[in-house]
């Protein structure tokens, strides 16, 4: 991942642990824009050091803030350094908020898969979504969603699951697919007070565990083949191959480095901690740094297995997860994954039938669904009107799921 603005961002998002790094790292520093010298020396370097495929994930704060200007300079240094047959790809994470037709036409214009970050209906993404003056964001943020689909950019949905939005898993995953979202990813809030106990915000285990398994159930007697969810494919993903195909959940990390606005070079996206910078690609190349040790110490944080992990049934599938959910973080043989009893919830009770539907995937055949067809399961709810996640329609005076700011009486309800 690249950082061009390291973590400065329009939004003031409550659970943001982004925002704090630009003082906490660079106390001296005014701008915080990559320039185009360090901008070109990384993507030179990186071309060189992935010969065949080249990924870059453009990441903030906000990338968005270094300018339509900065990414098409990128495009074309990419078009510049690479070689014969190499596969150059760009990705990048926003909150939508500032996406422009122009933007859009540039993004679909050179192929970006765009991230956009949206917790669900207005009524759950405003509550810890809002800009410095303390203004609700979904609507904008929307907007830029909808520029995209404008103009055929290829997007997808990132929800974080926090200790407001995770218990209202169906209203949530129907609110998107119902609106012609077909790429999703759910991933939990965890961050910690001074004490190192959990934020008031943090999504627990079980919410964690109970969301997914609420979206699975759905995914899975409706959508099955036609919707993608981050966590759910990497499963399928782990049965098909034997590996995860995210970080988190791999039996290895120390691969997803994060390089700063000024060059240097960091161990984890979740780990931008002085003790964890591994060094500055303009001072010593990037295909160089990767061989420091500090990385191997990086990835005994996961391989290191807490006690509890060994003899677990489901080790396989999560490897004791990410080491920044580790309660507490660092090599303490008692510690445990915080979200641990939510991953044991969801494979107790999906793992069979995401075995059956890898083995179809596995076998070019379309999976069927988990439950035979024409029963109230697979029958696709009118946008707006889903029950929650634990069954319960919502209450006459609650907001209404479709996200129109409206009571449920007075929108879907009376419908």
């Amino acid at each position: 991942m690249c950082k061009p603005v390291c973590g400065m961002c329009n939004l003031d998002c409550a659970y943001c642990y982004y925002t704090s790094k630009p003082r906490e790292l660079y106390p001296d520093v005014e701008a915080f824009q990559m320039s185009d010298e360090v901008l070109e020396s990384y993507t030179r370097q990186y071309l060189q050091a992935m010969p065949v495929q080249c990924d870059f994930g453009w990441q903030g704060g906000e990338p968005t803030l270094a300018g339509l200007d900065f990414f098409r300079k990128a495009v074309e240094l990419q078009n510049r350094y690479k070689v014969e047959g190499q596969t150059v790809n760009n990705g990048l994470q926003t909150n939508g908020t500032l996406l422009t037709d122009e933007f859009c036409e540039f993004f679909a214009e050179n192929n970006f898969l765009v991230g956009i970050s949206l917790d669900g209906p207005a009524q759950w993404h405003d509550k810890f979504r809002y800009d410095h003056a303390g203004n609700p964001t979904f609507h904008r943020a929307w907007a830029g969603l909808e520029l995209m689909r404008k103009h055929g950019v290829e997007f997808n949905v990132l929800v974080t699951l926090n200790s407001t939005n995770a218990s209202h898993a169906g209203n949530i995953y129907r609110y998107f697919v119902n609106r012609g979202i077909k790429y999703l990813q759910f991933i939990p809030i965890l961050e910690r007070m001074p004490d190192g106990s959990p934020t008031p915000f943090s999504c627990t285990g079980e919410q964690f565990g109970r969301f997914m398994l609420d979206v699975f159930d759905i995914w899975a007697n409706r959508d099955v083949g036609q919707v993608s969810e981050r966590f759910i494919d990497s499963v399928i993903h782990t049965i098909i191959y034997g590996c995860a195909s995210t970080c988190c959940t791999s039996r290895r990390c120390a691969n997803a480095y994060v390089l700063e606005f000024n060059g240097d070079l960091y161990a984890c996206d979740h780990f931008v901690y002085p003790e964890w910078r591994i060094g500055n690609i303009m001072d010593t190349p990037l295909v160089e740094l990767l061989k420091d040790p500090k990385l191997e110490d990086f990835a005994r944080l996961k391989t290191d297995l807490p006690a509890a992990c060994h003899g677990c049934e489901f080790l396989n599938f999560c490897w004791g997860g990410c080491p920044k959910h580790h309660m507490p973080i660092g090599h303490d043989s008692a510690r445990v994954n915080y979200f641990c009893e939510g991953y044991k919830m969801f494979f107790r009770h999906a793992l069979g039938d995401l075995t059956r539907i890898a083995g179809d995937v596995k076998q070019g055949r379309q999976p069927s669904p988990k439950t035979p067809a024409n029963t109230e399961a697979t029958k696709l709810p009118a946008p707006g009107i889903a029950k929650s996640g634990g069954g319960a329609r919502p209450g006459r005076n609650d907001p209404c799921p479709c996200g129109s700011g409206r009571k449920y009486k007075s929108c879907c309800g009376r419908k």
